[in-house]
């Protein structure tokens, strides 16, 4: 293996673990305290979640959200809320 390739292996392995914002959706389960399910065994809390002032009081229980994941997993942006159709309720 030359030099070249065994850079070119090195800045593959740093790129494949570099883990980028993602796109995740959760389920409000608790409303007081705050409990958001994304994944079957990830929940958030109130303070892991960065919100804006138009959803002040509008999360509710079984109210879906959208959320961008920050790299790492440390903060979720919530971006918007799910509008559910009768047919999946």
């Amino acid at each position: 293996m030359n030099f070249s390739e065994i850079i070119k292996k090195s800045v593959l392995q740093v790129i494949n673990a570099i883990r980028f914002t993602e796109i995740c959706i959760g389920d409000v389960i608790e409303e007081d305290p705050l409990k958001i399910k994304i994944e079957e065994k990830l929940f958030l809390s109130d303070n892991e979640i960065i919100k804006t002032s138009s959803f002040y009081g509008l999360i509710k229980k079984g109210t879906r959200l959208l959320f961008i994941r920050e790299g790492g997993g440390q903060r979720y942006f919530l971006i918007d809320t799910i509008l559910v159709s009768d047919e999946e309720k």
